[in-house]
């Protein structure tokens, strides 16, 4: 039994990743920004933001508010088609109404302070995912030498320090899995040059690689 539909306000550019969507053709909407209560696009809803929703059978309404989001954030805004059987009403959705209007105008801005943390995080997770990336496509010890040699001297430059082993570390461990939430729940937004599915992926590559190693040493003899 198909899981029940509903609609739901998405960024348009989503779709304009033709990586993204080549990855992830199977299922082109499953990393696609919906609009939440707070007024941020995020993959998922949650407990204090479910994604707004709208039953199948108010298309002309949901495409109003599009219109309506569309001119107020500058950006362009359509409606998307989504159902899932694991989404409970009040916690992963909530039905539009009159009291959810201001989320189409915006979110409520962040503090300065948690603007700043939560840039840095997203800075942080998108550099350590392009290292891992590069050091897992290394071919050869000459080339993950040079992977090496350059992530130490990106990471200097940009975050005063850090490594390779650094950068696994800690994309498997809080610090990372905290980072990729807040790009998921649409507290803050990637601005680097990879898609959100390939900073899953190596995310996920990390977490992997790290378990291995910790498998690894505990399987060693001891002396």
């Amino acid at each position: 039994m198909l899981p029940t539909q509903f609609l739901l306000l998405t960024l348009a550019d989503y779709r304009s990743s033709s990586l993204e969507l080549a990855n992830h053709s199977r299922d082109p909407g499953s990393y696609a920004r919906c609009l939440n209560i707070e007024g941020r696009w995020a993959v998922h809803g949650s407990t204090h933001a479910p994604l707004l929703v709208w039953p199948s059978s108010k298309l002309e309404v949901a495409r109003e508010a599009a219109a309506r989001a569309t001119e107020a954030q500058r950006r362009s805004v359509e409606v998307l088609t989504r159902g899932n059987s694991g989404w409970v009403e009040g916690r992963d959705i909530q039905v539009f109404t009159e009291a959810s209007e201001p989320a189409l105008l915006g979110p409520t801005p962040h503090s300065a302070a948690k603007a700043r943390r939560l840039r840095t995080e997203a800075d942080k997770l998108e550099a350590f995912c392009l290292i891992v990336r590069q050091a897992s496509e290394a071919q050869d010890h000459e080339a993950f030498a040079a992977v090496r040699l350059a992530a130490g001297k990106a990471l200097r430059a940009k975050f005063g320090g850090g490594s390779i082993t650094s950068a696994f570390a800690w994309l498997a461990g809080k610090a990372g899995s905290d980072a990729l939430a807040s790009v998921l729940s649409g507290e803050v937004e990637l601005e680097g040059p990879l898609c959100l599915p390939e900073v899953v992926a190596a995310t996920k590559l990390a977490r992997e690689a790290e378990l291995l190693q910790a498998g690894q040493g505990a399987s060693e003899p001891r002396h």
